[in-house]
């Protein structure tokens, strides 16, 4: 199966973070399943606003399915749909739109992923299903500013660095228990020394050494 970018049919452009990172997720909830095989994310980027038709594009990933959707933010709700096609026929699998709070995304990241692979009669353990209904975090705010942080990371990592950690830093404050934000902050103290932007690189060093040590022993 590949899981095409979500399209973003939010009044706001800006909310293109909120489709590129649940799109990510889908990925990552089917990848959970061991009875399915999913394109990675990275390979299935360049298809975003292609005019390829399914059928080619499943043909160069060498896929069976081809997952597609939208995302529609407007205040505090959400509009998800999303629908699964076998490639060779055409065929809709299955198709679900999903109306809902904004504060029940993670809800519906967990239902997309565990009726796709029903509907393609995959078999989902019972920890498997725990791992894909695992939350990064219970914090709404804090979830949607770590989104952001990925999308920055995807634009330009050198010029959004300073604003990145500020949001890292203000989602550690709001959840102290969010160890993805602790090991993302790391990863930005990290490159800053690598890539050579780094001010002070003792002082990166050991801000990233004690982030991804917090992080662990989260």
């Amino acid at each position: 199966i590949a899981v095409l970018p979500f399209d973003n049919f939010s009044p706001n452009p800006e909310d293109e973070y909120l489709s590129s990172g649940f799109t990510e997720v889908i990925i990552a909830n089917l990848a959970k399943v061991k009875d399915l095989m999913v394109i990675s994310r990275t390979s299935v980027m360049r298809y975003k606003n292609t005019d390829m038709s399914l059928k080619d594009i499943a043909k160069e990933l060498n896929v069976a399915n081809i997952l597609e959707g939208s995302i529609q933010r407007t205040d505090r709700k959400i509009r998800v749909v999303g629908q699964l096609i076998e490639a060779k026929t055409d065929k809709h699998i299955w198709a679900e739109t999903y109306d809902a709070d904004f504060n029940d995304i993670f809800s519906i990241q967990t239902s997309i992923a565990t009726e796709i692979a029903s509907a393609l009669k995959s078999q989902i353990t019972e920890s498997e299903k725990l791992v894909i209904e695992d939350k990064k975090t219970d914090n709404i705010e804090a979830y949607e500013m770590y989104l952001k942080v990925k999308e920055l990371r995807r634009e330009e990592l050198y010029t959004s660095a300073k604003i990145r950690k500020e949001l890292l830093k203000k989602i550690i404050g709001i959840d102290p228990q969010f160890a993805e934000a602790y090991a993302l902050i790391a990863l930005e103290y990290s490159e800053a020394v690598h890539y050579g932007f780094s001010e002070n690189i003792e002082q990166s060093q050991k801000k990233a050494k004690v982030m991804i040590d917090k992080a662990f022993e989260l």
